[in-house]
């Protein structure tokens, strides 16, 4: 178990490889100054756990700011990959992983121990056709404060979907014959096919500003809550281990699968809501996942199956069932969420956000990160940044769900 000190330990060292005034795009902060503070609370110690696994991970992408700092570039590399900052991270990983994610991997076995393996692809691309929207989607439809819970939505995503398939691509090197082929036909269609304006985060960074959000990758950290970021790192989980192979097609089938409905209803949400705003993420998805769920189904989970036999056809039910299960616990507390604010608002104690820029930077503290549990019920002078969403009195955050997070903020709300 990675406990508080190493975490504390780790924060610290990451802030001083991000540096005081680093791009975006290399803030490689955890919220670890307070933990020592909060011994009766376990969230803030697993929220910043995950914030540390999602640091481990995302040493594997190349990244470089959208406007060339003043600092030479190269000497931000240097000291952003450096051997030994990468190799305490990786240390780290596994025993986080084991913490945090294979509980998860263990309540999908148990799930999948139950379900007809054989039967199972079939009846998946069945229920797509007549599966329902997102819970959260169909709150929105009669919310009056729409705009800043799918701005919230909006930012929670962007921590994978600004860099979209940059983990699944880790999945597919080495050499395993056709199904290889067909995964990467699906990834170069991800990546735009070559034409970077068709590339899928980019159509992504666009719906961002249709919000008035900045767009640059990294720019919201500090406001992803414990369950985005545990949605995030069990992508991560699966496909940045080859243990994790038949996992990961688990992950594909299901997730391809599920994409068809759920994107096309946020692009029928944004197209009746939000008519001005670029709606081609979601559009272009609704239309090519139909097809990449088809590719999985009979180009990679089919001739896997009849190579590998049974094996191989329980561990993709596995870990379809997990990317399932991760799925619907981030739609149902992103909802839970957006019902808490909108109860502390009608009650006088929650303002939502006035967007009118593309704002890179969060208004709460960000050496503060609190939970309900670390809030004091009787403290209503103080207010709370929840997400993209706007701010609540610290009274009111108290009875947020768990995984909630929020930060602190001072002076006066416009």
């Amino acid at each position: 178990m990675i406990g508080c000190s190493e975490v504390m330990e780790s924060g610290m060292l990451l802030a001083k490889r991000s540096g005081s005034d680093s791009p975006l795009t290399y803030d490689r902060r955890i919220d670890f100054e307070r933990l020592g503070n909060n011994a009766d609370d376990a969230a803030p110690l697993r929220h910043a756990r995950h914030q540390l696994l999602l640091r481990a991970y995302q040493a594997r992408y190349v990244l470089l700011p959208p406007i060339a700092p003043t600092e030479s570039i190269v000497e931000i590399l240097h000291r952003h990959y450096h051997p030994d900052d990468l190799l305490a991270l990786t240390q780290l990983r596994h025993a986080l992983e084991i913490e945090l994610i294979a509980p998860l991997v263990s309540t999908a076995r148990a799930a999948a121990a139950h379900l007809d393996s054989s039967g199972y692809c079939a009846q998946l691309l069945q229920n797509a056709s007549i599966s329902e929207p997102p819970v959260f989607l169909n709150f929105l439809q009669g919310c009056p404060a729409r705009e800043h819970h799918y701005r919230n939505f909006l930012i929670q995503s962007s921590a994978d979907l600004l860099a979209e398939a940059s983990a699944s691509a880790l999945g597919i090197v080495g050499e395993f014959g056709a199904p290889q082929s067909a995964l990467f036909r699906i990834l170069i269609d991800e990546f735009g096919y070559g034409a970077h304006g068709r590339k899928h985060s980019v159509l992504y960074q666009a719906t961002m500003r249709g919000f008035d959000l900045c767009d640059e990758y990294n720019a919201y950290w500090p406001l992803f809550d414990t369950m985005t970021l545990q949605m995030h790192n069990t992508i991560h989980f699966l496909f940045q281990s080859p243990h994790n192979f038949f996992l990961q097609v688990g992950f594909l089938l299901y997730a391809e699968t599920a994409y068809q409905r759920s994107t096309d209803a946020h692009f029928r949400y944004l197209s009746r809501f939000h008519p001005s705003v670029d709606a081609r993420y979601f559009a272009e998805h609704a239309h090519i996942d139909l097809h990449h769920s088809r590719i999985v189904a009979d180009e990679v989970v089919a001739p896997l199956i009849a190579t590998y036999g049974d094996a191989a056809l329980r561990e993709i039910v596995v870990g379809a069932e997990l990317t399932r299960q991760v799925f619907e616990d981030t739609d149902a507390h992103l909802l839970e969420v957006s019902l808490a604010f909108d109860e502390a608002a009608a009650a006088g104690q929650g303002t939502y956000c006035n967007w009118r820029t593309r704002d890179a930077s969060p208004t709460g503290d960000l050496h503060c990160c609190v939970t309900p549990g670390t809030q004091a019920r009787g403290d209503a002078s103080a207010m709370i940044q929840v997400g993209g969403i706007g701010y609540v009195s610290a009274e009111a955050f108290f009875d947020f769900p768990v995984g909630s997070i929020g930060r602190p903020i001072s002076g006066a709300i416009s």
